[in-house]
């Protein structure tokens, strides 16, 4: 499956191609491509439309992520 990655600090996006959907995948993209400081990422998804959000340990939100399969 695609995943783009939008992240609204630095305006950085990307598209990476994963095989199996989960926090420690997602959490290892941001990390390295999106140039992320805090380790404690959470992830929220919702499959009816196929987006995600990305938030930090104060549930701020850092970006998005959109599936498609």
């Amino acid at each position: 499956m695609l995943i783009t990655f939008n992240l609204f600090e630095n305006n950085t996006s990307w598209n990476a191609t994963i095989h199996q959907l989960n926090s420690d995948i997602l959490k290892r993209h941001v990390l390295t491509k999106g140039k992320v400081n805090d380790r404690n990422l959470n992830f929220s998804y919702c499959e009816a439309s196929s987006m995600g959000s990305i938030t930090d340990k104060d549930d701020i939100q850092l970006g998005e992520f959109i599936v498609f399969s």
